[in-house]
């Protein structure tokens, strides 16, 4: 009899145990972040106030984008921007004295889209449009006296690549005149940085070549003289393409990026992290997550780096997580995002 209770009882603990297993991988934040649809969730772009001290992001509900900051930690989540139906905020940047923010908001109708730019004080007030919105708007950041805005604006947009037909641009906070700093007509540019001194300002060019296929480097433009210095490191890869790049804070380093075949899966790529020091060329690989890396950013005070994964990206469902890490690739670490409760769990 006690063998038979004891065997009953062997066999209950067993079968909490997988119960209780299961649950937690059920309810873990892995798998309920990576069921949500694509329309949800954090988003693939972020910035770092100039002390280092806050970040700002978009973070996604039943396909609309609201601006949120956070501590550089992930904690001590707030909501900036409140959107229409139908409307996103996305692209954040903070001035270079960490007062005001400019973001674009994003309009999405059949075969078209609107991208328009606007303006903000730290703290979500004074709401200021500063594009009319005939312009589609699809990258902006402020000059280094945070008087003027440099911004990317598209000819065309296509449904199968989006935004095409690209050239730089400037303007005034206070209006007036745009100037048309580049007049190559790029297939595409995008991913805009600029240097503390705001002589430098970076940003990635693709143009179609002989061959009717996609080539990619990282331009150097000299707001002072308009003159531009192409870049493109050197891989061991047979291909080879951009995602996403920055200039740091003092031009000495660009960090980026980019694209290789993935060793798993012929049929998929991969963009790892990398760096490239500028003085010697020297590129160093810094993950190898084997998924999609789409933005590095740079602290401006520390030698560091935030960073977004799309931890979806083979299974093409996004699903974006931050990390930090060091430009040597050393004390890579998650950021949990401490969001609303409204949005069901942490990122």
């Amino acid at each position: 009899m006690k063998k038979q209770s004891l065997k009953l009882f062997t066999i209950s603990l067993i079968a909490f145990v997988i119960i209780i297993s299961v649950l937690l991988y059920f309810f873990s934040e892995h798998f309920t972040r990576s069921w949500l649809p694509i329309d949800n969730g954090f988003g693939d772009s972020i910035s770092i106030s100039p002390n280092d001290d806050t970040i700002i992001f978009s973070f996604y509900q039943s396909g609309d984008a609201a601006l949120y900051q956070a501590n550089i930690d992930g904690t001590m989540v707030n909501q900036l921007t409140y959107p229409r139906e139908d409307e996103s905020h996305i692209q954040p940047r903070y001035s270079n004295d960490g007062r005001k923010i400019l973001f674009l908001s994003q309009e999405k109708g059949k075969g078209e889209i609107k991208q328009t730019l606007y303006v903000m004080d730290a703290n979500g007030s004074n709401l200021t449009k500063v594009t009319d919105g005939e312009e589609l708007i699809t990258d902006a950041i402020f000059s280094e006296d945070n008087q003027c805005i440099y911004y990317l604006s598209a000819q065309s947009y296509m449904d199968d690549e989006g935004p095409t037909t690209i050239n730089l641009f400037k303007r005034t906070l206070a209006g007036g005149d745009k100037q048309q700093l580049t007049s190559d007509n790029s297939f595409k540019k995008r991913s805009l940085s600029l240097t503390s001194s705001g002589r430098k300002l970076g940003y990635i060019d693709y143009h179609i070549n002989k061959k009717n296929e996609v080539d990619s480097s990282f331009v150097i433009f000299d707001t002072t003289t308009n003159e531009k210095k192409e870049i493109i490191p050197e891989m061991d890869y047979h291909y080879n393409i951009l995602y996403s790049a920055k200039i740091s804070p003092d031009g000495s380093v660009i960090a980026f990026s980019a694209g290789s075949e993935n060793p798993r899966e012929k049929s998929e790529y991969i963009y790892e992290l990398y760096t490239m020091d500028l003085t010697n060329n020297e590129v160093q690989s810094i993950t190898s997550f084997r998924t999609l890396i789409t933005e590095p950013v740079f602290y401006y005070g520390k030698d560091r780096l935030l960073f977004i994964q799309d931890q979806g990206w083979m299974r093409r469902k996004p699903n974006y997580k931050l990390w930090g890490v060091d430009i040597e690739g050393n004390d890579i670490h998650f950021i949990t995002l401490q969001m609303p409760q409204f949005s069901g769990t942490a990122l």
